[in-house]
């Protein structure tokens, strides 16, 4: 019996461990803090240093979710694989997500719910869809998913990513491109990977730049916005408003200015929440594949943090 190391941290252990153990019949599974320091294999979410630290042989760890910075901010064993999940049935979520945020911008939905508590009846002008150009940041798989799902409303849709992606219907732009690609939108969407590259990159220099009257929708992470700075353009009416799903601290204290700032909407990181099925489906013949050749396919660049 091959042992596994089993960690997570949110997610509910219980949900994985019976389709798992009906997948690989042949393992061991170890549910941390039980572990097994033989262990070559590892499927985790969220692991802090002691549950590395105790399973010095590792070579594969398995991560639940698309987002590895917890994984990349651990002293890792040297050479280890670190693999994440393509989409683990979050892509269309977070598509459905942004699309409703950019819709509900767009079409000035806010305005009508204000008009509804003042009890008034008043239609106002469409505006003009090609004023309401929408940046997408980070085109993997799960950028490149909502960028083509706006496109199926006729929004214009531009993409910033490292190296220059081919996206019908979308203008991308590279990593050297970044300035005219905010120039460019009005909407943003960050959907990047957190790297010490990307950390902090929604600030006032690069927001300042969007189209005026902009909207900000974050559901990557926390640390790439400075909330400080959407705060402060908010106020100054450069920023319309926003829409986040992650923060800089979860939970969000009952104190922080977010709260204050009735222009950001805030939903308690659920946008794109990690389908079980969809991970195992992914994971599984990676594992077969590990114990029966030594090999798996998909690691990451670990300096590049993706």
């Amino acid at each position: 019996m091959h042992p596994i190391a089993f960690y997570s941290r949110h997610a509910e252990t219980d949900l994985w461990l019976a389709p798992l153990h009906a997948a690989l019949p042949d393992v061991t599974l170890n549910v941390w803090p039980v572990h097994d320091e033989r262990a070559t294999v590892a499927l985790t979410w969220a692991p802090d240093q002691a549950f590395i630290d105790a399973h010095p042989n590792l070579k594969v760890i398995f991560n639940m979710g698309a987002g590895v910075d917890a994984i990349l901010s651990l002293t890792l064993p040297k050479d280890i694989a670190v693999i994440r999940v393509k989409d683990g049935g979050m892509a269309v979520q977070l598509a459905e997500y942004c699309c409703e945020a950019v819709i509900r911008f767009y079409r000035e939905f806010p305005q009508y719910e204000q008009q509804r508590q003042q009890h008034k009846w008043q239609n106002n002008l469409l505006n003009n869809r090609e004023d309401y150009p929408v940046g997408v940041m980070g085109l993997g798989v799960l950028g490149e998913k909502i960028a083509q799902s706006l496109r199926q409303f006729d929004y214009p849709v531009n993409g910033w990513s490292h190296s220059r992606k081919a996206i019908p219907g979308v203008t991308c732009y590279d990593g050297q491109q970044l300035e005219a690609f905010l120039r460019a939108s009005r909407i943003l969407i960050c959907v990047l990977p957190l790297t010490d590259k990307t950390r902090g990159i929604l600030n006032t220099q690069h927001l300042s730049l969007l189209k005026d009257d902009g909207y900000v929708i974050n559901v990557a992470r926390g640390g790439h916005l400075i909330e400080e700075d959407l705060i402060q353009l908010i106020k100054e009416g450069k920023i319309r408003g926003a829409t986040l799903d992650v923060t800089q601290n979860e939970p969000l204290s009952d104190r922080d200015p977010l709260w204050q700032v009735p222009q950001i909407r805030i939903t308690p990181h659920i946008a794109g929440k990690t389908q079980v099925d969809h991970v195992l489906a992914q994971v599984v013949p990676q594992i077969t594949r590990w114990f029966a050749q030594g090999e798996v396919e998909g690691a990451i660049d670990l300096h590049q943090g993706y």
